[in-house]
């Protein structure tokens, strides 16, 4: 079960609708719902949320998004949590949008927040982490792989109807971390993906 789960994303009004935050999203969803408030423990923002016999400490990055790890680690080690105990939140451009997929453990998969964080764990990957898609953008049916226009698409709002789809993908997020808390990781896996 989590004992510390992080959205990903960048800090800052300027940021905070963008693509690239839809992890941040998603914890900004469990902090409303539990009525709690971010607050600043080093380099990120931590609430303590508790469901039912389970406590769950909510987070995001102060830093950007390619610099997570180092926060992150910091609180991990301040609340004395392991790998397995730690759920990352991201975006992810290779699925369509709003799709979800929840994993225990793996690789970055070329995710710069993710290769922070597995860097600061000295290269540890044995940890839990949710995909949301935010797919990518194409020359008619061509995907785009460029860095700068990737770049521009996870840095740019949704248009209104991605929008309303991401939405509903981050309720259900926030829905399976509340199921990690009660019955484990594979029982919200088995139902997210």
């Amino acid at each position: 079960r989590p004992l510390l789960v992080v959205g990903l994303g960048n800090p800052g009004a300027d940021h905070g609708q963008t693509r690239h935050n839809v992890g941040m999203w998603c914890v900004g969803v469990l902090a409303r719902r539990h009525h709690v408030e971010l607050r600043r423990s080093g380099d990120v923002e931590v609430a303590r949320v508790q469901l039912d016999q389970a406590a769950l400490h909510i987070a995001t990055s102060r830093t950007f998004y390619n610099d997570a790890g180092r926060g992150i680690v910091a609180e991990m080690k301040r609340l004395g949590a392991t790998p397995a105990q730690l759920l990352v939140i991201y975006d992810d451009l290779d699925l369509p949008v709003g799709r979800v997929r929840m994993r225990l453990q793996g690789s970055s998969g070329g995710n710069n927040g993710l290769k922070s964080i597995i860097a600061a764990l000295g290269g540890n990957t044995e940890f839990p982490r949710i995909r949301i898609g935010i797919d990518r953008p194409y020359d008619g049916t061509i995907p785009v792989r460029e860095p700068e226009r990737i770049a521009r698409w996870v840095l740019s709002r949704p248009s209104k109807a991605q929008r309303d789809i991401l939405d509903a993908s981050v309720d259900r997020v926030a829905d399976a971390v509340e199921e990690c808390a009660h019955a484990g990781y594979e029982v919200a896996m088995n139902e997210l993906n």
